[in-house]
């Protein structure tokens, strides 16, 4: 079911040198499923990341395999796993102390919500803007200006990044063993193709 989907290189290794490669098949086809998997069944569930929890603490829980915690990579495009998978607090606390030279500066200043009298939204939450930034609107009687801005911290700022990485997909316990079997199947049919695979496929644990 899955042979039809495209090629992609995916590095494995937890050092950038000596890096192993392995020929992986994108199930996610820039963000579309197989459409014969859309009206069969779901094939994915979703996961939130728990503080420190590695692909293969998640293997091990879901599918009682930790060696399956590279479908895990696969499903959520993860070809760099120190930049792309979540950090825990620890991490994210040193990470954040390198990158910034003041971790509790301002990054950036968000809108919060304004509404009028009746309910209707004027100034939407979330929008990045100026520090001055200003709204007005008359409220029936008079007009209303408003300064609907708070400050983000480079801290804020790389913590809600980190909470967007923690929700990921995984493949559907049910059909995992259908999924690795396909896999393997395209794995010994594809050697050579890829820029680089793995000295050997007895390298790759599965």
């Amino acid at each position: 079911m899955l042979k039809s989907l495209p090629d992609l290189m995916y590095n494995f290794s937890s050092k950038q040198i000596d890096a192993k490669f392995i020929l992986a098949k994108n199930i996610w086809k820039r963000g579309e499923i197989l459409s014969h998997f859309k009206t069969s069944l779901t094939l994915f569930d979703e996961y939130i990341v728990r503080n420190g929890e590695r692909p293969e603490d998640i293997a091990t829980q879901i599918y009682n395999n930790p060696f399956y915690n590279w479908t895990i990579l696969i499903v959520n495009d993860i070809t760099d796993y120190y930049a792309q998978w979540p950090r825990s607090v620890k991490q994210l606390q040193e990470y954040v102390d390198n990158k910034y030279t003041n971790s509790a500066g301002t990054k950036h200043y968000i809108t919060t919500e304004v509404t009028d009298d009746n309910g209707n939204v004027i100034c939407p939450a979330g929008k990045i803007v100026p520090q001055t930034f200003q709204v007005a609107y008359y409220n029936g009687t008079t007009t209303v200006t408003a300064n609907p801005t708070v400050s983000i911290s480079n801290y804020q700022y790389e913590d809600e990044l980190n909470a967007k990485k923690e929700r990921i997909q995984i493949v559907r316990p049910e059909i995992i063993e259908d999924f690795v079997a396909v896999y393997k199947d395209l794995l010994t049919k594809n050697v050579g193709i890829g820029t680089q695979v793995g000295s050997t496929l007895s390298d790759i644990s599965m």
